[in-house]
């Protein structure tokens, strides 16, 4: 009505008062995103905004196949600058079925993904589409992961898992079966970081969601080599090729690698090791290198599996498990047990030394009060 009578200056003063700039995008500072106080903290949907997107899907979803097409995807996003799915990471990064249409769980935890990495993104474009509640009861920040460890309980619906590994160890088709998608013999290597985000339904009935996060071999120097790298981090796993000893030696370093800078960075996180390709020939010495490993960082034997073979070992719901006792399956490095053994040592030095103390001073009052005693009575 304002562009019918010539007077788009009204228009987009309303745009501007909603927060919008002058490329109909809403500006940081218009959104109310809850701050982190902490690194390992991380930003979640509310329940609000999960039946919010529940009533959405059910909306588009006109055929009622619980799944959404490319084109009603795309009505989703029409009132937004552009959909936020079509590039990395979200891109191919949510469960989708055999015609290629994102399913209600895919949905849902593409939110949740683009909620865990970009909260003010996941805002943004709940309100692009309609989220017509507080903005502010949007979004909710986790508590802090070492409190969590600390309760030795967790109130996370949305678990990152970091996976390492050496290359053509099997990751990405750990990623890949995730999602649903068949094996492949090709293999690609993987140059970037991908992720796959999927809902786990626990035994009891409750939903949690699961982020793989693959990192590529030739990444994890330098991701590393950022001390809050692993703040974000839920509960790691190290795939190796089970049949290639050197796939094992590489997967040992780095969660070797990982657990000492846990050690250092204050952010020691839950780990797995995944024996993959469990239909191939085991090298010689396999079982005893990986008893020994395990043992010596304190953390489970390997979880064999197959993705070739349809074998998974039920090894999601596992990671679930691990990541929602925050306080086990953290491995011990021998440099961090002397370091402990140290710290227990001064602390019981520190115990000693304050009950010596207390006791001379007990002693020297004592004293004081007998010979003050012995005076009055000469």
């Amino acid at each position: 009505m304002f562009l019918r009578k010539g007077r788009p200056e009204t228009l987009w003063a309303v745009l501007r008062n909603y927060g919008y700039d002058n490329d109909l995008k809403l500006r940081d500072d218009s959104l109310p995103v809850p701050s982190k106080n902490a690194s390992d903290q991380s930003v979640e949907l509310t329940n609000e905004a999960i039946e919010f997107l529940n009533g959405i899907f059910r909306l588009l979803d006109t055929d009622k196949d619980r799944a959404l097409r490319p084109a009603e995807v795309d009505k989703l996003f029409c009132t937004a600058p552009s959909s936020p799915w079509n590039d990395a990471p979200y891109k191919d990064a949510a469960e989708k079925n055999d015609m290629g249409y994102i399913t209600l769980n895919g949905f849902l935890s593409q939110w949740a993904l683009m909620t865990l990495l970009d909260p003010p993104c996941s805002l943004a474009n709940l309100i692009y589409i309609g989220y017509s509640g507080n903005p502010a009861a949007a979004l909710r920040v986790t508590r802090r992961r070492s409190v969590d460890c600390k309760k030795q309980a967790t109130e996370r619906n949305v678990f990152q898992c970091y996976v390492f590994g050496s290359k053509n160890s099997g990751k990405s088709a750990l990623l890949d079966s995730f999602l649903g998608r068949p094996f492949s013999n090709n293999y690609t290597p993987t140059t970037d970081e991908q992720f796959a985000a999927n809902t786990i339904e626990l035994i009891r009935g409750t939903k949690k969601v699961l982020v793989l996060r693959e990192i590529p071999e030739g990444e994890v120097p330098r991701v590393l080599s950022n001390q809050d790298y692993l703040a974000a981090c839920d509960v790691a796993i190290f795939v190796y090729d089970s049949s290639n000893e050197h796939s094992w030696k590489k997967s040992r370093d780095m969660l070797e690698q990982v657990a000492r800078q846990g050690e250092l960075t204050g952010y020691r996180v839950p780990c797995l090791l995944i024996a993959a390709k469990d239909d191939l020939t085991p090298y010689p010495r396999a079982v005893q290198d990986s008893v020994k490993a395990t043992q010596e960082l304190g953390i489970e034997a390997p979880i064999h599996l197959s993705m070739k073979l349809g074998d998974s070992s039920n090894v999601y719901h596992k990671i679930v498990s691990v990541a929602e006792h925050p306080h086990l399956s953290i491995p011990e490095t021998e440099i961090g047990r002397k370091r402990k053994q140290y710290h227990k040592l001064l602390q019981n030095s520190l115990i000693f030394a304050s009950v010596g103390t207390a006791m001379a001073v007990v002693g020297l009052a004592a004293l004081r009060a007998y010979s003050v005693k012995k005076n009055s009575s000469g």
